[in-house]
């Protein structure tokens, strides 16, 4: 009987291994498949802040506003004062 017991100790303590490795693989799957994800969006983060650097300029605004809306620049002889 003891021997049983002995027997039996083992292969529990080997299941026991086998499960903590395969854990561990699992684990350490999932930290790569993580790790791949943040470096995705840390790349579409930069990409947007290029856009945003891009569409906040200046002469891109101007252009988009004559191409898509023919807004112009008013020249000062335009400008009409009100009075009260």
């Amino acid at each position: 009987m003891p021997i049983f017991r002995i027997m039996f100790l083992i292969a529990l303590i080997a299941f026991g291994v086998v499960w903590l490795r395969m854990e561990v693989n699992r684990s350490g799957r999932e930290v790569g498949k993580l790790q791949n994800e943040v470096e995705i969006k840390e790349a579409r983060n930069q990409y947007l802040k290029l856009e945003i650097l891009r569409l906040s300029n200046p002469q891109t605004i101007y252009e988009k506003a004559k191409k898509k809306f023919g807004l112009v620049p008013i020249a000062p002889s335009d400008v009409v004062v009100l009075d009260k």
